[in-house]
């Protein structure tokens, strides 16, 4: 019998919820830190950053920021601001795992390109 494996994440949905993971931020605010953790590498335009918003906040990974007194101080009402959940977290640490043992695999492997085992 196959093992079971936890649910993977599409990558866009792995990068937003690395952005929010260690503070809440608006729109904007999600695409530039997505931008600076790929080193540039993974744009999100608006329509990939809120299809993939509503995604995560139907399934219970990011919520919105609603209630009275929510919003960073000094910050704009207007904007939409979202924050990690415990499935989010939990989710992401999943995803983060699996990915470090694919990584692992690919170097025991030689898949990335170094000296075969036992050779040096």
């Amino acid at each position: 019998m196959a093992a079971r494996r936890s649910p993977t994440i599409a990558p866009h949905s792995f990068y937003i919820l690395m952005s929010l993971a260690d503070e809440n931020r608006h729109g904007s605010g999600i695409m530039r830190e997505v931008l600076e953790i790929t080193r540039g590498e993974v744009r999100l335009w608006p329509v990939k950053l809120y299809s993939t918003l509503d995604e995560l906040a139907k399934a219970a990974g990011i919520e919105e920021l609603a209630g009275a007194g929510e919003h960073p101080e000094g910050r704009s009402r207007k904007r939409r601001y979202y924050r990690i959940t415990e499935a989010g977290r939990a989710a992401l640490a999943a995803e983060t795992q699996r990915l470090h043992g694919l990584v692992a695999i690919a170097w025991e492997g030689n898949a990335a390109g170094g000296s075969p085992a036992g050779e040096g």
